[in-house]
């Protein structure tokens, strides 16, 4: 029975790897393309890709929350899952967000062909596109040579996704987004809360 949830497990982890892998694929090949094309009709596309973004985020947070409370049962297979295609989800995540940033801003920039200072930019737009910086290198780390490169440097870069989780759950909520912002802050909270029970647990054990 145990051999047999293992197999099940291993096959919808390959097959979701594979499917964010094609996702992301041609998600990259449509941002490529967008340059040749008229910037302004992507635009209610790119808003779209914002919530997408944001559920993504959401995704890739889940299974380090799930594993510091230590669930078990169908949450546990979730959280196995899920964190064999974490990199990817990520990657998804920052993929969907430029996406989000080019065809809903920066191509309306080039068409107009004037780009504001820092001080005609609305702070919920300054909120997300420090969230979106800061994403930059995790993305371009997000590979088995970088952590082995960097080895304990690696975690404590890719832990600026939590604060990059408040720059953007303040970007959703300065626009009025409440459900959004409302799942990004609990899953911020979540965050914490969860390391401090398993830095808790890990007392308790060692005690």
């Amino acid at each position: 029975m145990e051999n047999n949830k293992i197999f099940t497990r291993q096959s919808i982890s390959e097959f979701l790897h594979k499917i964010l892998y094609f996702l992301l694929v041609v998600s990259w090949a449509l941002i490529f393309i967008s340059f040749f094309f008229i910037k302004d009709n992507l635009r209610p596309i790119g808003l779209e890709m914002g919530n997408w973004a944001i559920r993504f985020l959401w995704l890739s947070s889940l299974p380090g929350i799930l594993k510091r409370f230590r669930v078990t049962g169908i949450l546990q297979d979730i959280q196995i899952i899920l964190m064999k295609s974490r990199r990817r989800i990520g990657d998804l995540m920052f993929t969907f967000a430029l996406m989000h940033y080019f065809w809903n801003r920066l191509f309306s920039f080039i068409g107009l062909n004037y780009f504001p200072t820092p001080d005609e930019v609305p702070l919920f737009e300054s909120l997300g596109f420090m969230g979106l910086f800061i994403l930059i290198p995790l993305f371009l780390t997000s590979n088995n040579f970088s952590v082995r490169f960097l080895k304990v440097w690696w975690t404590r870069l890719h832990s600026l996704v939590y604060l990059s989780m408040w720059l953007i759950a303040f970007h959703v909520a300065l626009q009025g987004l409440i459900v959004e912002s409302f799942i990004t802050f609990a899953i911020a909270i979540l965050q914490i809360i969860s390391w401090f029970f398993y830095k808790k647990s890990l007392a308790r054990d060692s005690s």
